[in-house]
């Protein structure tokens, strides 16, 4: 039997809100600075900005005839669902280890950095929020990771807390005096 298999993963459930919660906090980061920087920096507005720019003359004015005014919203919703999506499956995929969440939350972020750069009417220190964007989103993913395998029980391949065995809670108990002091 292969390492891979005889490892318990994260419940379904579990896991998907890892991604989720990650991607969220990401976002957020991205908006929080990009409101000190400016507001099209954003890296989701900025890819949803590049999205339209690389869109087709057709495809723009099908966008415009069904959906009128709302063309933008709709693609800003679109958005917001693929990106649902794709934190649901980093988050399954990362079931026993972390490490394709972070490449997926890396991707997302190499996006959104591209975006930005790619954007004449953003300065340089526009590329601030999708770097902050992705550096939450990897430091969330993996904070979100740990504590969930911790909180299920399931050993880790990364590398030790620092928490001997005997000081860590019972499977589903409150615990120890000493690890709730660390």
């Amino acid at each position: 039997m292969t390492e891979k298999n005889a490892r318990p993963g994260l419940p379904v459930l579990a896991a998907a809100l890892v991604g989720v919660i990650a991607v969220a906090a990401a976002l957020g980061a991205g908006h929080l600075v990009a409101g000190f920087v400016g507001v099209n920096a954003s890296p989701y507005l900025a890819v949803g900005n590049a999205a339209i720019d690389l869109t087709p003359g057709s495809l723009k004015e099908f966008a415009v005839r069904h959906f009128g005014m709302y063309d933008k919203l709709v693609l800003l919703l679109g958005m917001a669902i693929v990106l649902l999506l794709i934190a649901i499956v980093a988050g399954l995929a990362s079931r026993r280890r972390p490490a394709p969440g972070i490449v997926l939350a890396v991707v997302l972020g190499g996006v959104g950095v591209a975006a930005v750069l790619g954007r004449s009417d953003l300065g340089q220190l526009a590329v601030l929020a999708p770097v902050a964007s992705l550096v939450t989103g990897v430091g969330a993913f993996a904070w979100l990771h740990s504590l969930a395998m911790r909180r299920f029980s399931i050993p880790s391949i990364a590398a030790d807390d620092g928490v001997a065995p005997a000081d860590r809670a019972p499977s589903g108990g409150t615990p120890s005096r000493r690890r709730f002091i660390i």
